[in-house]
């Protein structure tokens, strides 16, 4: 995979504030967004509303939907569902 430093600042800004976000918002959905990083986090009970708002609000740069959740959930895909896809 390339390295894309884009996401890995958004990734990053995340992570530190994990433990915080868990503490007032587990479950939901946080919206980064790139250039504002140092900004609040915005929440979303859902997925799609968070990146509705990301389109709308991040002025074509870009950002970063993800769940707070304690661990981040691995989602397991066997290689024949996808070719069956192609």
């Amino acid at each position: 995979m390339v390295p894309d430093p884009v996401m890995d600042r958004l990734e990053a800004s995340f992570e530190r504030r994990r433990a915080k976000m868990l503490r007032e918002h587990e479950g939901e959905w946080a919206l980064l967004i790139y250039r504002r990083v140092t900004e609040p986090t915005e929440f979303f009970p859902t997925s799609n509303d968070a990146v509705g708002a990301g389109y709308r609000k991040a002025a074509g740069q870009r950002f970063l939907v993800k769940q707070v959740l304690k661990e981040d959930r691995v989602y397991y895909i066997p290689r024949l569902v996808l070719a069956d896809q192609l």
